[in-house]
């Protein structure tokens, strides 16, 4: 290239992009001549996109603000969140532990009634009802395990077996709450653990003017592998920001479904629980829209994580169908209230939109091909400014959670690792996550399948439980290779270095053995 070549070029180069600054190219750069279908796909493409990442850019920004509440509270010693007084034995009432059980390992089950045999509450004002959908033969044998246990730990425990397996979780709550004899109701999951101090403190809560209580929850596993202590970490430092930090900034008071205490006379007032799959969503939004008040205790509850993939990605499904489900059907109830606050409003929405908003990832990936198809090289300048505060704003997000992760007891390079790998946990599982969250949108019933717990068998279908993620990347090789013919080298690299990713995130998902 001669200099005056070279002189034309720099001087083209800048005046494009003078001009791209100044927003004068509103359709971004582009390599072709737009047609009229083009343009019309365009056009959707950055709607979606644009707000998408003003969705992102608020969620983020109110992450930063929960996070630095919830390292505030690692930082002083873990003080209690609520102001209680202690109530003496004799005003305490009498609660009833509600554990809904099915196809549930026997040393699961054993493992929990002995964690409830070591509360310190009195035992005389407590008792434990299982609630079972299983077969008759095998509530038989659980019951003669449980009388077993139950003489020797001195809990006052039984099973319930439900012959009308319908209304998911919430339909079994409601039919243990017509056994249940206590003012009182505590709900758990079967492999939930709580300190000894949980149930004091909960219900001293309540008789100090709460109407319901719930806890953070944090992992543990009894498969130890990288899925398995990947997903502790997550619960473990996400947790403190997600639920804590939500409650120490006045954001949705959110239920967890793995524990929760509340009066009986307040569940009642709310017609008991969701005969549906976002039981304790849908709990949370009827308690605030009529002004109920619910806290959380400082006693940390500890819950098993999945130790597979497909078993986690089932997990997630799961809780994003609920999320939509109830943005369908109480957003409405939520909005209207005039008992919630503006902001409780708002973060009851950006808290239902937390699990369909991992499908952004997708969506990103996917309007990326979309224009290196129709020839844009470039974006607009607003979109670009989008993506570059969202990725200036993630730093701080980061530096919080490292200094959350220390606290709570994870290295250094465990964070760094663990969050590396959570972050190719999510790109892998927005594919199927923004198939689930359309599909979400258009049915209001889903295939209810619990979280495996304990070291049970699970078939591994390679083609079926990885489906969308094989058929995303059959797409990105069949437009890489449309790229490279049409001589499009930078969008090519980008397309290969997503698809390396991808790749290389089967490396995390598929392991050798479990």
């Amino acid at each position: 290239m001669s200099g005056n070549e070279y002189f034309e070029v720099k001087e083209l180069t800048k005046q494009i992009i003078q001009q791209y600054v100044m927003n004068q190219y509103p359709w971004g750069i582009i390599t072709r001549p737009l047609t009229p279908v083009a343009l019309m796909i365009l056009s959707i493409t950055y709607i979606i996109t644009i707000t998408t990442l003003i969705l992102s850019f608020i969620q983020i920004v109110v992450l930063v603000r929960y996070s630095m509440a919830s390292l505030r509270y690692v930082k002083t010693y873990r003080r209690n969140n609520l102001s209680i007084k202690n109530i003496p034995v004799h005003k305490l009432p009498f609660v009833s532990i509600l554990i809904p059980i099915k196809n549930e390992n026997v040393l699961t089950i054993k493992r929990n009634l002995e964690n409830i045999a070591s509360l310190n509450y009195p035992r005389e004002l407590l008792e434990v009802l299982y609630i079972s959908d299983d077969p008759e033969y095998y509530v038989n044998g659980l019951t003669k395990i449980i009388g077993s246990m139950m003489h020797k730990l001195g809990v006052n425990a039984r099973i319930i077996r439900r012959v009308n397996n319908t209304g998911y979780k919430g339909g079994a709550l409601n039919y243990g709450i017509k056994h249940a004899k206590g003012d009182v109701i505590a709900v758990f999951d079967v492999d939930t653990i709580m300190p000894s101090d949980y149930l004091m403190k909960a219900v001293n809560a309540l008789l100090n003017g709460y109407d319901a209580i719930t806890a953070v929850w944090k992992g543990y596993y009894t498969v130890d592998n990288v899925i398995s202590r990947l997903l502790k970490f997550m619960y473990d430092v996400y947790n403190e920001v997600f639920i804590r930090g939500r409650f120490l900034s006045g954001g949705f008071p959110a239920i967890t479904g793995n524990n929760l205490v509340i009066w009986r006379k307040v569940l009642y007032s709310v017609n008991g629980f969701c005969e549906c799959t976002g039981e304790d969503l849908d709990l949370s939004i009827k308690l605030r829209s009529r002004g109920y008040k619910v806290g959380l205790i400082d006693s940390d509850v500890y819950c098993e994580v999945p130790y597979t993939y497909p078993s986690f990605k089932k997990q997630f499904s799961r809780w994003l169908f609920n999320s939509i489900w109830n943005m369908k059907h109480n957003l409405s109830l939520l909005i209207t209230s005039n008992k919630t606050t503006f902001w409780e409003k708002i973060d009851g929405l950006l808290w239902m939109l937390q699990f369909p908003s991992m499908s952004f990832a997708a969506l990103s990936i996917l309007v990326t091909v979309i224009l290196s198809i129709i020839g844009v090289l470039v974006p607009p300048i607003s979109i670009l400014f989008l993506e570059a505060i969202n990725a200036i704003i993630v730093i701080p997000l980061t530096i919080i959670l490292l200094l959350i992760s220390r606290r709570v007891g994870y290295g250094m390079w465990d964070f760094i690792t663990n969050a590396v790998r959570s972050v190719l946990l999510t790109i892998l599982m927005s594919f199927p996550m923004l198939a689930y969250s359309i599909e979400s949108l258009l049915i209001d019933e889903w295939e209810w399948v619990p979280t495996p717990k304990g070291q049970l068998t699970h078939s591994y279908s390679f083609l079926k439980d990885l489906i969308h993620e094989l058929s995303i990347i059959l797409v990105l090789i069949a437009v890489m290779i449309i790229l490279v013919l049409s001589n499009q080298v930078l969008t090519t690299l980008y397309i290969a270095s997503i698809l390396a990713i991808l790749l290389y995130g089967f490396k995390l998902i598929i392991p050798h053995r479990y």
